[in-house]
């Protein structure tokens, strides 16, 4: 990706598990399924949010049936981020504390996610486990906690996304109703034909660049991975995907689910565009021998048909049927 008042949360009562513990642990943890009418904290821990995107989030909004709140932080910019990072940890903290919110949505993507990994405060986040949603920068914090807190995480819409009767209905699908949802395709790009169960995990591609080396990484191992990006060369794309063989993150995976990969295609001024190949022969090379499956142009990513995906829960792809189907409920 081209990276172009609040209130003070109380003290936390009653006794946490340790970081040691929480990371340690195998079992993934399900969040409560968020019910109609209940209440959504937005918070703003990325790229700052202009009035013309505050008054698109407040219209966006309105097409879900749940009560929305926020902080006076959420209208804050600090160049080209949303307020300071201590604004922004403040933020997510209060509103993982506070009782009224039943869920967290993010308002948009853009940088800075990863500026504030190093400072959360994961054994609050893990005792009060609330649905996380959000995609683009919102993979950092979707991964992070992860790791260190096996909550599952909702790659979903963010506050400034257009939310249109598909993206409305595969939000309620696996947010409120606890659904097995199924994602079918017609006609997908097929890269290496199969069939592979495996939980999910992925995000954007440069973030999951990003968390390569840091204590947030996490292992892919045994995970369906799925990828999405927007404005970046078909080189660039090659690059990172390279990045993450040479990393060896595609080892011991089950399978790849690409999504939409927008305004990646070379463009006319781009580096190299005279000689540049498709979005399809970079995947075809870069993915190509893993001997996994792997297909393509799912409906997830920064296009307006964006389905929620939940992280850490067990899925199976199948590219002759072009389907992504969850075997489990991501809520409790």
């Amino acid at each position: 990706m081209n990276r172009r008042k609040f209130i003070k949360s109380g003290a936390l009562m009653g006794a946490v598990p340790t970081l040691t513990s929480l990371s340690l642990s195998t079992e993934i943890i399900k969040p409560k399924a968020l019910k109609p009418g209940a209440c959504i904290g937005i918070i703003a821990p990325s790229g700052a949010l202009k009035r013309s995107g505050y008054e698109k989030l407040v219209e966006s909004l309105k097409m879900l049936d749940y009560k929305i709140i926020h902080t006076d932080n959420l209208r804050v910019q600090n160049g080209f981020l949303a307020g300071t990072d201590t604004q922004k940890i403040e933020d997510l903290h209060h509103m993982y504390q506070n009782p009224k919110v039943s869920a967290i949505l993010c308002a948009r993507g853009g940088y800075g996610a990863t500026r504030i990994l190093e400072q959360l405060d994961y054994s609050l986040i893990s005792k009060y486990c609330k649905p996380l949603i959000g995609y683009s920068d919102i993979t950092a914090l979707h991964l992070a906690i992860y790791k260190k807190c096996k909550i599952v995480g909702f790659h979903g819409p963010v506050g400034i996304s257009t939310f249109n009767p598909f993206s409305i209905k595969h939000f309620n699908a696996v947010v409120q109703k606890g659904k097995r949802n199924k994602i079918a395709v017609d006609n997908p790009l097929v890269i290496t034909s199969g069939m592979a169960t495996g939980k999910l995990i992925g995000g954007n591609l440069s973030l999951l660049i990003s968390m390569i080396g840091t204590p947030h990484e996490c292992d892919w191992s045994n995970h369906i991975v799925f990828i999405e990006e927007v404005g970046e060369s078909t080189y660039r794309i090659d690059r990172m995907l390279t990045q993450l063989r040479a990393a060896q993150k595609f080892k011991g995976i089950k399978g790849i689910i690409l999504g939409q990969f927008t305004r990646c295609d070379a463009q006319p001024g781009d580096p190299y565009y005279e000689f540049s190949t498709s979005l399809k022969e970079v995947f075809k090379d870069r993915l190509g021998d893993l001997n996994i499956p792997v297909m393509g142009d799912f409906p997830f990513g920064h296009e307006e048909d964006n389905a929620t995906l939940p992280i850490g829960i067990r899925a199976t792809m199948d590219t002759k049927k072009g389907t992504l189907k969850l075997l489990e409920s991501a809520v409790s």
